[in-house]
């Protein structure tokens, strides 16, 4: 008679077989589970007022301390601002600077395995500090959407990303649809990266107070970018975002709105610890 140990020795063997093939795109707990990205962002908002072109700017460069834990649907994310240099220049006033005392408290929020975003506790930010860290926008468009399948090359998928809230500088709106592409393999400072490129279009508007003034601002984007993933540690490596587009202004002392044109680049990029 055979042992039932051995018995199960084609059962563990086929188990194992299961489990080796490629994983799911998906978010969960990474195997590094507290990571520092370095963050950058540079935003020009310019509008023509009576014959001259007004340009207001955003020049910021941060470090970011994730921390990824369990949460029931994926994984529950603790982002802190270990350093912050930023600047927020308008005309006819002196550049506004911003720095990690600017901000007070963590950003937490949990990310379905498709990265849905659902905030739990936000950070106290000055209004510099604000343009460059928002709670409920870092929440939502930090990490790209995942499919939360099996992916291969030329495989695509939509995210479409719809949000509202009160924000640090006054109430925002936002709603994209990102279409994702994978490329294929890439090696990045030894890393072997799965790259994935993405496009689509982003609507935005907001209300805000500015130097006592009240500003609402609507906007559309053409969107393009990629990211770089971790496969193997599961988690990004790196997000490329590219912004242009057009929209408008309203303020009291101008009857008629004021038709604004939109540039950012954004990236985020890994950064051993």
């Amino acid at each position: 008679m055979r042992s039932p140990l051995l018995s199960l020795v084609p059962i563990l063997a086929l188990a194992a077989c299961a489990g080796s093939g490629p994983a799911s795109l998906g978010y969960g707990v990474p195997a590094e589970p507290e990571v520092t990205y370095a963050y950058g962002d540079t935003t020009l908002v310019t509008a023509a007022v009576m014959g001259q072109r007004m340009e207001i700017g955003l020049r910021g460069s941060a470090d970011y301390g994730v921390a990824f834990g369990p949460a029931p649907d994926g994984v529950e994310v603790t982002l802190t601002v270990e350093r912050l240099a930023a600047t927020v220049s308008m005309p006819m006033a002196s550049p506004e600077p911003a720095d990690e005392s600017d901000v007070q408290g963590a950003l937490v929020f949990s990310l379905d395995r498709r990265g849905n975003a659902t905030v739990t506790a936000a950070p106290e930010v000055s209004q510099a500090a604000g343009r460059m860290i928002s709670g409920l926008t870092t929440a939502h468009t930090f990490f790209p959407g995942l499919p939360d399948r099996v992916v291969a090359p030329g495989d695509q998928w939509v995210d479409t990303l719809s949000y509202e809230g009160d924000a640090e500088l006054g109430a925002t709106s936002e709603s994209s649809v990102i279409e994702y592409t994978v490329v294929g393999d890439t090696v990045v400072e030894g890393r072997d990266l799965l790259k994935i490129s993405l496009s689509g279009t982003t609507e935005s508007s907001n209300s805000m107070d500015l130097a006592g003034t009240p500003v609402a601002q609507e906007s559309t984007l053409d969107v393009e970018g990629h990211v770089l993933w971790d496969t193997e540690a599961g988690v990004m490596f790196e997000l490329v975002r590219n912004g242009r587009g057009r929209g408008e202004v309203q303020v009291p002392i101008v009857p008629l709105p004021l038709p604004i044109e939109l540039e950012s680049v954004q990236r985020a990029r890994l950064r051993s610890r």
